[in-house]
């Protein structure tokens, strides 16, 4: 599979919210790196990342969710997302852009770029 793709598999499955589907294309050892130094702001490894995933899906209440993309160049793909979202009783809308890093045709790691 072509790294464009894969990045367009990637994207439709997010838009979709068809977790089983994105999460089927990470690597066993995928990186997930954020600004800050926070609990969930490096995590190493699929199980790792499903940690992440369900503290997110516990703390985030979406209103709103929006993404464009993918942009692809050589190995990586990226995506920018805007959201509405309520967090530990503040509702912000926020955007970020997440950098995906492919090898060996699975998702090696990604990297969420945003203010604040």
């Amino acid at each position: 599979m072509t790294i464009e793709q894969t990045a367009q598999d990637f994207f439709n499955a997010v838009k979709e919210d068809r977790e089983a589907d994105y999460q089927s294309m990470w690597s066993d050892d995928i990186v997930s790196m954020e600004p800050g130094d926070g609990p969930m702001s490096h995590v190493q490894g699929r199980d790792q990342l499903l940690e992440k995933h369900k503290w997110w899906n516990e703390n985030a209440e979406m209103h709103g969710f929006d993404m464009s993309g993918p942009f692809v160049v050589g190995e990586q793909f990226a995506v920018n997302y805007s959201m509405d979202v309520t967090m530990m009783g503040e509702r912000t809308q926020s955007s970020e852009t997440a950098v995906y890093t492919v090898k060996d045709g699975k998702i090696a790691e990604e990297r969420f770029f945003y203010g604040g």
